[in-house]
């Protein structure tokens, strides 16, 4: 009996909220829908009024001018190669990307050690050369003498 009673006590609450719920519901609908067929507010019409400065215009000629920013490479390049090998002591001012050079001017100076010691064994082989040229001239005078 006990079960019986709180069961519908608690349908009974459940239909009371719920019909207290579309109740609101229904309030909240009307309330919405008589404010959007009410009369429409009307804002003033007013003509746009623009201040602007004016100028007499007389016929000229004009040469244009285009202000730009950026970088200019050139559709040029140049691969420098030494006919000799070795160390580089100096390079010249001018060697930077896009720098100005002209003919004849000192673009970079190598370490002439390499090059020196390159002559001077040169010149001994040289001399070497040359004695055992001599001393095959004077073999050959003595074998014609005998």
């Amino acid at each position: 009996m006990r079960f019986l009673r709180r069961s519908l006590s608690g349908l009974f609450l459940l239909a009371m909220t719920l019909g207290l719920l579309a109740l609101a519901g229904q309030m909240l609908w009307s309330a919405v829908e008589e404010r959007m067929n009410a009369a429409p507010r009307s804002f003033p019409q007013q003509e746009r009024v623009a201040g602007v400065r004016s100028l007499t215009i007389t016929p000229e000629r004009t040469r244009p001018e285009l202000i730009v920013f950026g970088e200019l490479l050139s559709s040029r390049t140049v691969a420098l190669r030494a006919s000799v090998g070795g160390i580089v002591q100096d390079v010249a001012e001018a060697m930077v990307e896009g720098g100005a050079v002209t003919a004849g001017d000192l673009l970079l100076q190598i370490d002439p050690a390499d090059a020196e010691s390159a002559l001077a064994r040169a010149r001994v082989d040289l001399e070497d050369a040359l004695s055992e040229a001599r001393e095959a001239e004077r073999a050959l005078e003595l074998a014609r003498d005998e």
